[in-house]
């Protein structure tokens, strides 16, 4: 797995691929050469276009792929081959604001820099290449699944505003909901009312709606009550472990219309991997994602990733190098 190093203490030789994984939370980028050894990983903030803008998306990047080559122990410069797998990308237009961003901090020449969905990312690394369902329930969530033939199809993703059920942000959302339903006497009595009371350091229920408006920031806010949720559901709230029941089937509701959509009638096993950093994170969680899945689709095999998504953005952008 990654030690953000190189393993040996010698100057870098040869081709470089750079993979560049952008979430809601995080921006990683890691250095690999033709051998598929990884040389250098770096780290910054989130990853969404849609909630940084292009200038703070710039800074991440540039922070994230000097820190890979400061892992490697050498000063920065341009890669032969890019592949950035990242958030709010689905339009064309995001894709090549991302592209140019990437090419003006010098990760190499624009020509060299292709730009997709996380997902993409997150089906090579996870699946170490091969085909299958990947799903993302981080921040956000989405699912993507590629078949034999090559054929690619997303299902979720549409943001917080309109979906990632499953996400972070959706379960920090509900916490909140069940709080002040609770507080109103419209709802089960939770210990979420007083969790996210303390959380916020609200004197009063009503403090909470400044705290919850519909920029970034808040989004960033909600889903780190995701937490509360998880923490919450361990120590027994039923009102928690319905939210965290409702959002795993949510997800599988999603691998199923992937498996549905793409052909892989001719497999007797179908491999779902889930990524991310509230499924990698919340052991519960994912169990009971890995239930629902199995429901859902029931010639599912639950694994785990073989490779992280940035990895995988490598593994992509390594097989980019001429």
């Amino acid at each position: 797995m990654l030690d953000g190093h190189m393993q040996a203490d010698q100057t870098i030789q040869g081709p470089i691929a750079v993979g560049i994984d952008g979430g809601g939370t995080s921006t990683r980028a890691l250095l690999m050469n033709a051998e598929g050894v990884t040389l250098g990983v770096g780290t910054s903030g989130s990853g969404n276009l849609h909630d940084m803008g292009p200038e703070r998306l710039r800074a991440h990047l540039d922070e994230a792929w000097r820190g890979a080559w400061a892992a490697a122990g050498e000063a920065p410069r341009p890669a032969d081959a890019v592949f950035c797998a990242m958030a709010s990308v689905g339009t064309p237009g995001n894709r090549e604001t991302v592209q140019r961003l990437v090419a003006e901090v010098g990760v190499a020449p624009l020509e060299r820099v292709e730009v997709d969905i996380d997902l993409a990312g997150a089906l090579a690394g996870g699946l170490g290449g091969g085909h299958g369902i990947a799903l993302i329930a981080g921040t956000g969530s989405s699912c993507y699944g590629r078949d034999k033939s090559g054929a690619t199809f997303q299902s979720g993703g549409w943001g917080s505003l309109l979906d990632d059920v499953g996400g972070a942000t959706w379960i920090g959302t509900q916490a909140m909901v069940a709080a002040i339903r609770d507080f109103d006497g419209r709802g089960a009595a939770t210990t979420l009312t007083s969790r996210v009371m303390e959380h916020f350091g609200l004197q009063h229920m009503r403090e909470l709606l400044p705290k919850v408006d519909a920029d970034g920031a808040a989004r960033s806010a909600r889903a780190q009550l995701a937490k509360l949720v998880t923490t919450a559901a361990q120590d027994g709230d039923a009102t928690a472990l319905e939210i965290l029941g409702r959002g795993a089937d949510a997800l599988a509701e999603c691998v199923e219309a992937v498996e549905r959509r793409l052909d892989f009638v001719s497999d007797a096993t179908l491999e779902v991997v889930a990524t991310g950093g509230l499924a990698e994170n919340a052991g519960q969680y994912l169990e009971l994602i890995h239930a629902a899945v199995q429901r859902r689709v029931p010639k599912a095999v639950c694994i785990t990733p073989r490779m992280s998504n940035v990895e995988g953005a490598a593994m992509l952008a390594r097989a980019r190098l001429s």
